[in-house]
């Protein structure tokens, strides 16, 4: 998992250029209002920092630990501040912003640390969210491609087979989770779609070889199956949230 964890740096400007961001309608359901103190916790490239600001949300600052992900979310998101720091070692004061939001890292966290500093960051009522975008599995070329890219073998597999219900651990100061999904459609080049495997740890971890095997097998599958290059592309991003419980 460490491994893993650390792969995305050396993707960092591809991952940042393919991976999808945010359903809009999702951020607006986690942000209490564009007023508010917002964390992107595991930030990496920023595409959560660049979409709240999209949806209003003026006070963001993004933690990521990462030094070449953070060099391209500093470079593009300049509404944002900009901190090293780990989901286990929050990098503010106590009780300094209303939300906390981490898209696609969860899995990634020591879920005892790391919800204990969220705990502490956050302001009594303060909302966590935890996003995961992804192209929709519900249709069927997508869920070859995923097949394709060893979806099954990402470090979010556990979550996704779960339905996305976060568990945290016992006596922390949260109300019970909600989860929903937020559904979308975008364009993309089909070789862009087939790259968008090459950011994923289950892919960046491979050798070469096989990581060349990976994007000639998705490139024929979307020519075999989709067959249109622009290809209308369904994601989903899911949302975990709960509400921080008063002391």
């Amino acid at each position: 998992m460490t491994a893993r964890a650390r792969s995305f740096g050396a993707a960092a400007q591809e991952y940042d250029r393919l991976r999808p961001a945010p359903v809009p309608e999702a951020l607006r359901d986690l942000v209490p209002s564009t007023d508010a103190a917002v964390l992107d916790l595991a930030a990496g490239t920023g595409l959560l920092s660049r979409s709240l600001a999209a949806v209003g949300v003026t006070d963001v600052v993004a933690v990521e630990p990462d030094d070449a992900m953070r060099a391209v979310l500093s470079a593009r998101s300049p509404g944002a501040r900009v901190l090293a720091g780990t989901a286990e070692d929050i990098p503010l004061p106590d009780a300094s912003v209303d939300a906390v939001l981490a898209a696609s890292a969860w899995h990634w966290f020591d879920p005892d640390a790391a919800t204990a500093e969220i705990a502490r960051v956050l302001r009594p009522g303060g909302v966590l969210g935890l996003l995961w975008s992804f192209a929709d599995p519900d249709v069927d070329w997508v869920a070859e491609l995923r097949r394709i890219g060893r979806a099954d073998q990402q470090g979010s597999a556990p979550i996704v087979r779960s339905g996305f219900a976060v568990e945290l651990p016992p006596g922390a100061p949260f109300g019970p989770g909600t989860s929903r999904v937020f559904r979308r459609s975008t364009w993309m080049a089909a070789e862009d779609v087939a790259g968008m495997l090459g950011t994923y740890s289950s892919v960046l971890t491979l050798p070469a070889d096989e990581r060349a095997e990976v994007a000639e097998r998705a490139r024929d599958l979307i020519a075999r199956r989709v067959g249109t290059d622009p290809v209308l592309v369904p994601f989903a991003t899911a949302v975990w949230r709960a509400v921080r419980a008063s002391e």
